[in-house]
């Protein structure tokens, strides 16, 4: 505050902080944030919230309408013209309670009885141990020159909001439950809470007692840490300590609705975690071309050799010639990756959530393992902030597939 820095601002590190936000209204007149990243030739984010209901305590029909609903989601992905990438993040953590707080102190009746006041005063304390915080953001980037080849950001702005109300539909036919477009006024808290998770209930409180000050809200420019340290192994962040995963290799078996939960699910050995499933949706044309491919490879790779096919090329065939009749059906390829990052709020705690996430993870059948030397880009990856990795590589993605 009294440096010369005529900008002392609390920024976001690294290649986030060079974007900004912007606002938009959908055709209903709905608003919507849109971040700004000036990088290669300009990209632009909107961010979707869902609030989903889960599938406990669902029947088995109405989990497959679920996920037919969300393979229609992935197939849009590659209709869409401009697309870059997309997420969809799972983040969880301990409810801090405040909500309850404030709602209990506003309806309580000063004549109240001493017991009762007692008693919900301790479900009041006992509320953030026993309830969790579940969101998950799905986040979709576009390319502006895409969207419009003059790169008139007007222009870019009504084509998304265009979209938006698609969006939207898709994801509450997917499950997504309460969906909702984050706004310019939640995004900045949303990476604030990642980054400096002890400011969770302050935020959560200021929110609720100040609804109609907006003034008071967190800015872009004030919502990054106010130091970190990137380590081989972790990241340290205001009052967190993170480290990240990353799956390593397609999954061994096919994976059910239900399988990937402990993955998911929030725990109390973590401050925060989030599950960051990471899409580069390929156009049909472009899928057509990958699905013969992999299958002309498959059933080459099977017939080399005097000894008899392996039962894992046979996979590998009826793997590759499912996914080629799918894609003739009208469906799309899409490479996918899944990133998991966890966060503590002391160092003692730090073994145990690696642990408990490395028992997480072997209930899945899908390799992860540590992103050792990128920790900071590897925990911006999964936030819901517009970071797409593969277009900040040194080498060129043309030149990377040729390799």
């Amino acid at each position: 505050m009294f440096s010369r820095n005529n900008n002392p601002a609390i920024r976001l590190p690294g290649l986030l902080g060079r974007t900004s936000l912007l606002e938009k209204a959908d055709a209903f007149g709905v608003p919507f944030v849109v971040i700004k990243n000036p990088a290669r030739g300009g990209m632009y984010t909107v961010v979707a919230k869902c609030i989903a209901d889960g599938p406990w305590m669902q029947d088995q029909e109405q989990i497959d309408t679920w996920v037919a609903g969300w393979s229609r989601v992935l197939s849009a992905l590659g209709a869409d013209a401009g697309l870059v990438g997309g997420k969809a993040i799972v983040d969880t953590a301990p409810d801090p309670g405040g909500r309850l707080a404030a709602a209990e102190q506003a309806r309580r009746s000063p004549a109240a009885p001493e017991l009762a006041a007692q008693i919900m005063d301790e479900c009041v304390a006992a509320y953030p141990a026993s309830s969790s915080e579940n969101v998950t953001y799905v986040e979709l980037t576009f390319r502006a020159r895409d969207l419009d080849r003059k790169g008139n950001e007007d222009r870019i702005l009504s084509e998304l909001s265009r979209r938006v109300p698609g969006l939207i539909g898709r994801l509450s036919a997917a499950g997504g439950g309460a969906v909702s477009m984050v706004t310019a006024a939640e995004l900045p808290g949303i990476i604030r809470v990642a980054f400096d998770p002890a400011a969770a209930p302050f935020l959560e409180q200021s929110a609720i007692l100040s609804p109609d000050h907006p003034d008071l809200a967190i800015s872009w420019s004030d919502a990054g840490p106010v130091a970190y340290q990137d380590f081989w192994d972790r990241f340290v962040h205001d009052s967190g300590i993170s480290i990240t995963w990353e799956m390593f290799g397609a999954p061994t078996a096919a994976i059910g609705a239900l399988q990937a939960a402990p993955v998911l699910m929030p725990h109390s050995d973590f401050a925060r975690k989030r599950v960051a499933l990471v899409f580069r949706p390929k156009s049909p044309e472009a899928s057509v071309k990958a699905s013969e491919s992999d299958a002309n490879s498959a059933i080459f790779m099977s017939s080399q050799g005097k000894k008899r096919t392996t039962a894992q090329q046979k996979l590998r065939v009826r793997a590759t010639e499912q996914s080629r009749d799918e894609v003739a059906a009208g469906a799309v390829v899409v490479q996918f990756s899944l990133l998991v990052t966890v966060t503590v709020t002391s160092p003692e705690r730090l073994d145990q959530a690696v642990s408990t996430m490395t028992s997480q993870a072997g209930r899945v059948p899908m390799r992860l393992r540590r992103c050792y030397g990128s920790q900071a880009a590897a925990f911006a990856a999964t936030l819901p902030a517009g970071f797409v990795p593969w277009e900040h590589t040194v080498i060129p993605d043309r030149v990377r597939e040729i390799m």
